[in-house]
C-alpha cells in the first residue's frame, strides 16, 4: 500500500514555533498579511527614554544629547522596573548632579539632598564626589525591596548609596558653572551595569 507523507504543520505551542518566534528572548507577534499564507513576524520595540521637554529649568539647554546651561531636567518617563539603571557622562566639569527626583522637584537650580528637616524630593550625586571630565556616572535604582535604594557608581566602583526614596521618581540631571552632561538611557553601550539591573523601559499603553 502506497504511503502519503504529510507536510510538517506548525502548531501553537510547538517547540519549533517557540524557537522561530522567541529565539534569544525577543518577544514579537506573528500575523498573516492579506493575500499571503506565510506569517510575518513583527517585532515591537518599547519606545526609548529621553529628556522631558516640559520638566526642565528655563535656562537648561539640551542640544545634540548634551545638557548644559543652568538648572535641572528630568527624563520623560519614571523608573518603573524593580531594578533600573541609567548613566551620564561628564563632558565638561563644573557644578552638576545626577540621580533621581520627583516631578514636583524645583528645577531652576541644582538638585541635591535637602536639609534633614525637609521632605526630600531628589536623591543625587554631585561633583563633590571627585568626578571629572570623561567620568561615567551610573545610577542604579533598586525598588525590589523596601526601603528603596539608589546606588551611584563611577565606572564599576561604588561611589555612594542612598536609602528611603519615596514616590515615583524620574532620572534627573543638573548643571551649572559651565558643566555639561551626556545622559545614556541605552542609546549607547552602558559602561558598567551592576548584575541584576536593566536599562530603563518606557511604559507603553496597550489601549
Amino acid at each position: 500500500q502506497e504511503q502519503t507523507t504529510l507536510p510538517n504543520i506548525l502548531l501553537p505551542g510547538d517547540a519549533s514555533e517557540r524557537d522561530a518566534g522567541f529565539q534569544g528572548g525577543n518577544m514579537g507577534c506573528c500575523c498573516s498579511l492579506l493575500g499571503s499564507s506565510e506569517p510575518e513576524e513583527i517585532m515591537v520595540a518599547p519606545p526609548p527614554i529621553g529628556l522631558s521637554a516640559k520638566l526642565r529649568g528655563t535656562s537648561v539647554v539640551v542640544e545634540g544629547g548634551v545638557i548644559s546651561g543652568t538648572g535641572s531636567v528630568l527624563a520623560d518617563a519614571p523608573v518603573l522596573q524593580d531594578k533600573g539603571y541609567f548613566e551620564a557622562t561628564v563632558k565638561t566639569e563644573g557644578t552638576f548632579a545626577v540621580g533621581v527626583a520627583t516631578k514636583d522637584s524645583p528645577l531652576e537650580g541644582i538638585l541635591a539632598q535637602e536639609q534633614p528637616h525637609q521632605v526630600p524630593t531628589a536623591w543625587t550625586v554631585t561633583n563633590g564626589q571627585k568626578l571629572s571630565a570623561g567620568d561615567v556616572i551610573g545610577c542604579a535604582v533598586d525598588q525590589a525591596d523596601y526601603p528603596v535604594q539608589v546606588y551611584f557608581y563611577k565606572g564599576s566602583a561604588l561611589l555612594t548609596q542612598m536609602s528611603g526614596v519615596r514616590g515615583e521618581v524620574l532620572p534627573a540631571f543638573s548643571v551649572s558653572d559651565g558643566a555639561e552632561l551626556v545622559p545614556n538611557f541605552g542609546g549607547a553601550t552602558y559602561g558598567s551595569m551592576p548584575p541584576g539591573f536593566q536599562g530603563l523601559i518606557k511604559c507603553q499603553s496597550l489601549l
